[in-house]
């Protein structure tokens, strides 16, 4: 964005803005994509499984992965598509690389080394960091809890943060303002909504599919939500997201900070565990 170019001023408008233009990717996730893809020109032995391996701990690679399974789904396909090995199994390897060449896609670490703020770089790796811890929290809390949308799940927690993320890349003033983990005053005045408004409307404007949509916080979530049905029947899944997210959050403070009582109460009721067990699983989950 220009400096003379108006800033969204919306929650709706930030979605749109930054999906305008394809998001650079992590230097790993690249790293890695270019070695498959050398190795399937040469022996042609790469499968999806391999590529959802790369890109999975990469919240802007699965997003870009998601919203173009979203945005070339079929006339005939009836079921969206939840999680990076459905979607590259859809697509086919060859297509998979001829849609995203390793070498046509942009790094995010280059990007903000180029500039002249630090602090561009060192935000959004702490909050990619927090993805990071979140995913693999919800990843120990699904192994007790045996749920089928364990791969969506993953998807869903590394991609939490994502609208944060990327107004460190497309709006560091913005993002400098809002500072770290503001009140929703704060993020009203900012953005003209919430962070959690963001997000979805990210996730909307990229075409990800309902579940992960739905796995995240939503706003206005009340007894007059169209939705409430399809929310209530992934109400576990999405609570032990927000355990988790919250956990990994508090696991930055110092001294790090667990979950309350209650909270472990309620970890403790969705995974079927007593709560000292579930307090043990916790700790556990974070090492």
């Amino acid at each position: 964005m220009s400096p003379q170019s108006p800033l969204p001023t919306d929650p709706d408008a930030w979605g749109a803005f930054l999906c305008a233009v394809p998001v650079p990717i992590l230097a790993d996730t690249a790293e890695q994509l270019t070695e498959l893809a050398l190795l399937e020109e040469r022996c042609g032995n790469v499968d999806a499984h391999m590529i959802a391996d790369a890109v999975r701990g990469d919240p802007l690679m699965t997003m870009r992965v998601l919203s173009h399974a979203g945005r070339h789904r079929g006339e005939h396909q009836v079921t969206e598509v939840q999680t990076v090995t459905a979607a590259v199994v859809l697509m086919g390897i060859g297509p998979f690389f001829r849609a995203f060449p390793p070498a046509g896609l942009r790094v995010l670490e280059e990007e903000l080394r180029a500039g002249a703020d630090p602090q561009r770089l060192d935000e959004v790796m702490r909050l990619l960091e927090r993805a990071w811890r979140t995913a693999r929290v919800v990843t120990e809390f699904e192994l007790q809890h045996g749920d089928p949308h364990a791969e969506a799940m993953q998807g869903a927690a590394v991609m939490h943060n994502l609208a944060e993320v990327l107004l460190w890349w497309r709006a560091p003033e913005v993002a400098r303002r809002l500072g770290r983990d503001p009140d929703e005053d704060r993020q009203r005045e900012l953005l003209g909504g919430t962070l959690v408004e963001l997000q979805q409307a990210l996730m909307s404007h990229a075409r990800l599919s309902t579940l992960l949509c739905h796995l995240l916080p939503r706003p206005h979530e009340d007894e007059h939500d169209p939705e409430r049905g399809s929310l209530a029947l992934l109400r576990p899944q999405r609570r032990l997201l927000a355990l988790s997210a919250t956990l990994a959050r508090r696991a930055e403070l110092d001294p790090p900070a667990g979950l309350a009582l209650e909270e472990l109460e309620e970890l403790a009721q969705w995974l079927a565990l007593s709560t000292p067990a579930a307090e043990r699983l916790a700790i556990q989950a974070l090492l």
